[in-house]
This record gives structure tokens, sequence and C-alpha cells, in this order.
């Protein structure tokens, strides 16, 4: 029997974390309330996940306080090494850093959130732990500036607290790459695999029409088709934020959205116009002729890796012969 190797974010299926549903339950509808509440509160989403510049903001974003947080313990280290004017300023400098992290960890909680909102299940408990600690770090951080703008005599509690603050930023940062790298969260939901690069008939012209969305099959790739005021367009079937079927969801003229988490996209470049997707779709050069409708991938997918072997049908014997 095969049992699979754990993760750091598979430790956190143990039932002692349980607790961890209970907090992120309220947590979360209380957030998706705020953030889908209008118009304008679904923008500033927008902007949050990234979806004006079609690549997510919290990693950007998140660099702010790290680095901060960084600098300052080295700070801490170099007056620990120094003496008068030079450790002086090397605590100035601590403190400056942490101040700037604290003020840099309200951007970097503000994004996270928004993409957070959309998560469910595991990912969601993952998640919320992954904000657990850093809320941990966020109040070491705050009392230990606390204590260095008091007396002299608690900078070496205010040290200790810097130095779990850091070790809970690294631990939350395992935690997120784990996030995206093993669970997949935010990784785009592309067309795979590869599609033939050539037009390949998929469809009778009549069989189209306006309006009315058809999905068709290029060698195993699922193509979402829509004819809208003449303009046969073709995008990727399933939305890549979360792999939701686009075919379900609701048509507005030349625009999609999601039936799952509410993204939409523009069909003629498969541009996001609505968050939490801030990845474009896939799209496909369409032609009608001869009664057939036509599609071949666009430029960009020319680089996709090579489709994979066709599945089995059947058992396959390996033979090793000796030696190799």
């Amino acid at each position: 029997m095969s049992k699979q190797a754990a993760t750091l974010s598979s430790l956190l299926e143990r039932p002692a974390f349980a607790w961890l549903d209970s907090l992120a339950e309220p947590v979360q509808a209380g957030a998706a309330r705020l953030l889908h509440a209008n118009r304008a509160t679904r923008r500033i989403k927008d902007v949050l996940n990234g979806v004006p510049l079609r690549h997510r903001t919290h990693p950007a974003v998140v660099i702010w306080p790290l680095g901060a947080w960084t600098t300052a313990l080295l700070f801490d280290a170099l007056s620990g090494l120094s003496s008068g004017r030079r450790r002086d300023a090397c605590r100035a400098g601590a403190e400056t850093s942490i101040a700037f992290g604290i003020v840099g960890a309200l951007p970097a909680a503000s994004t996270g959130v928004a993409d957070w909102v959309d998560l469910y299940d595991h990912q969601r408990r993952v998640g919320m732990a992954h904000a657990v600690l850093n809320s941990v770090a966020l109040a070491c951080y705050a009392a230990s500036y606390a204590l260095r703008m008091g007396s002299p005599g608690r900078r070496v509690a205010a040290c200790a607290l810097s130095g779990v603050g850091f070790g809970a930023v690294l631990a939350s940062g395992a935690l997120g790459g784990d996030m995206v790298y093993t669970l997949g969260v935010n990784v785009p939901h592309t067309v795979y695999p590869k599609p033939p690069n050539e037009f390949r008939e998929v469809l009778a012209s009549d069989e189209l029409v306006e309006g009315t969305p058809v999905v068709v099959e290029v060698e195993r790739v699922p193509v979402l088709l829509l004819r809208h005021n003449g303009t046969v367009f073709a995008v990727q079937e399933w939305c890549p934020h979360a792999g939701g079927p686009l075919s379900r969801g609701s048509f507005d003229g030349d625009v999609v959205e999601c039936p799952w988490h509410q993204s939409r996209f523009c069909l003629s470049d498969g541009k996001p116009v609505q968050g939490p997707a801030t990845v474009p779709l896939r799209t496909f050069d369409a032609r009608e002729g001869n009664g057939v409708i036509s599609v071949r991938p666009s430029y960009e997918a020319m680089s996709w890796p090579p489709p994979p072997a066709p599945p089995r049908s059947h058992p396959e014997h390996v033979r090793q012969d000796a030696g190799e």
C-alpha cells in the first residue's frame, strides 16, 4: 500500500487544527460581505487582487514588511557588536525599520485577505494558519517597538520579541509558499494539454447560434465558442482562477462571468475585467468558411509544453531488462 508523504500544509489536516476552520468561517463570511457589498468595494477588491495589473498584488506587497523586519534583525545584531555612536545608530535603524514594517503590514494583510476570501476547504484552513502566524508576528513587533520607545533597560526584551516575531514571519512564509507550490492557490488553471498549432475544424457554422455558447474539444482541450454580433469568439472553457466552467456562467455581450467566483472576462482578448481572476483566458483564432468553424491557439499558445500521451485503455506491463 502506498501512503502519501506529508508536506508542511498537510500537517494542518490533523483534528487538532480543526479550530482554524471555526475561526476561518466567520472571518471569511465577514470579509466577503465587506468586499462584495457593492460595486465600489468590488472594485477595491479587484485592485487588491491585482486585476488591473493582471498579476497578483500580494506577493509584491509582502516584500515591504518582510524586508523592513529583516533589516531590523540585522540592525539589532550589529548593535550588540557595537558601542557608542555606532550602537545608537544601529538601535535607531532597528526602531525605524520595525515601524516601517508595521506600516507595511496593512497593505500586505489587505491584499492577502482579498485573495484568501475566495478559498475553501483545506486551502482556506492553511490560509487561516498563515494569517494567524502573521498576526502573531505583527503583535510581537508592535510590542517590541513600544518597549524600545520606553526604558532603555527593556531593550533585551524588545529584541527577544522581535526575534519571536521574525520566527513567526518565517513560519508564515513557509506556509504561504506551500499554499502556492503544493496546494496551487492562485496558480492559473490554463488550457492543458497544448492544442495543435494549425487550424482544426470543430463545428458546423449553423450549430453556433448567436448568443448561445457551445463547448467543443480540440484534441482533449475544451474550447468555449460564442457568436456575438456575427463575430465568433473562442477561449479556454474554464476559469484560470479556480477552474470554474465558463460555459455555465452568464454572458453579457462579449463578456462572460464565471459561475463560481464571479470573475469576468472579455472574450475578444481574454482580459479579466473583474476578479478574483487576474490571469487572462487563453484565446483561439477562429475562422469560418464553407459552413465550418475552425480554431487554433493564439500566438502565445505556441510556447506551451507538449501534450502528454493519451490515457491508457488497459494496464501496461513495463519490462525492465537487466543492466539497463
